[in-house]
């Protein structure tokens, strides 16, 4: 088996942005080459790849797999393991391609400590690899400082697939905010911009937060709520990319969001751009996107942006790395 990809994200708990973004590309990727690979995970979670993506129990826990996934390895007779995050096994028989989603600690605005150990071990897989992914500029950017060269470095963005059929209109749920309740999330600053707002607009919509660990729901609900939302609103002080974000565009969900590097790479002119420190910034973009004019705007745009974050590009891009490092 030529290429063997490792779903080592999908034992990390529910499924959120970086899990969701993996098991669209493995579904585009079938599409793509048929079953010829296969997915290594934890048992207990096989159950969640695409219908037709094959999968094979893998060990759990980063000693284990530094161990056992090598001798798995030359079993399947692997030439590229293409792992969904940055660790990779030291002793691999085969090419390695980790993917970083983002790194922190090189960002003092994530506000989040990283323990000395994760630093070290992501440092020496992405150095072990053959080739790294991250899915922005901006994550790319900060690889290289950590690797000190982009030799081995490729941006292939994460991609969604596109809902059957988009809502333009009316949207009548309320302000919808996805992701967990990391400090990096923002959310104290968004409920109180959402309170200013309501002083300021009596018919403002209400806002609902959902994700881990209090308001988690399905992928179906998820999709209802992206449809029927007045907006979706992403203030994050830090993210690697921003899967909500990409997810809102392709349900046509008008967007407020941080004006920070990876946002601005996915959404061009296709949403609201806000301070996430400042209050006051939030409270008038909560407002400004119930206009009609600045909504209609956004929707084009949107419509625009959306084949270069699809999945099927993503599987392409993939292949197009499993191909050439295959051949080495």
């Amino acid at each position: 088996m030529r290429i063997v990809f490792d779903g080592a994200c999908l034992g990390d708990g529910p499924v959120t942005g970086v899990v969701r973004a993996f098991l669209n590309g493995l579904a585009a990727y079938r599409d793509l080459v048929g079953g010829d690979f296969a997915v290594l995970a934890p048992a207990d979670t096989l159950g969640l790849l695409p219908a037709g993506v094959p999968g094979l129990a893998a060990p759990r826990g980063a000693l284990a797999r530094q161990w056992q996934l090598p001798g798995l390895l030359r079993r399947l007779g692997a030439r590229v393991l293409h792992s969904s995050v940055a660790a990779v096994p030291l002793r691999a028989p085969c090419a390695t391609i980790a993917t970083v989603h983002d790194l922190p600690w090189l960002h003092a605005e994530s506000g989040e400590r990283t323990a000395w150990r994760r630093v070290f071990a992501t440092r020496l897989s992405l150095r072990a690899a053959t080739a790294v992914i991250a899915p922005s500029n901006y994550t790319l950017d900060a690889a290289a400082r950590l690797l000190g060269d982009r030799a081995k470095l490729h941006r292939i963005p994460h991609g969604t697939a596109l809902p059957a059929a988009r809502q333009a209109a009316p949207r009548t749920g309320p302000f919808l905010v996805l992701g967990d309740d990391r400090p990096r999330k923002n959310r104290d600053r968004v409920r109180a911009a959402h309170a200013l707002a309501a002083q300021r607009c009596a018919d403002l919509p209400g806002i609902r937060f959902v994700g881990p660990p209090a308001d988690y729901v399905s992928e179906d609900e998820k999709a209802r709520l992206l449809r029927d939302c007045c907006a979706v609103v992403q203030a994050s002080l830090f993210e690697g990319f921003g899967m909500p974000l990409l997810e809102a565009l392709a349900h046509g969900a008008p967007v407020v969001c941080s004006d920070i590097p990876p946002f601005r790479e996915i959404a061009g002119d296709a949403a609201l751009f806000v301070d996430p420190r400042d209050v006051e910034s939030i409270a008038a973009g909560l407002i400004a996107v119930t206009r009609p004019a600045a909504r209609d705007g956004m929707a084009r745009e949107a419509q625009r942006l959306l084949g270069s974050f699809s999945a099927t590009l993503t599987a392409v891009k993939w292949r197009q790395l499993h191909d050439q490092l295959a051949d080495r």
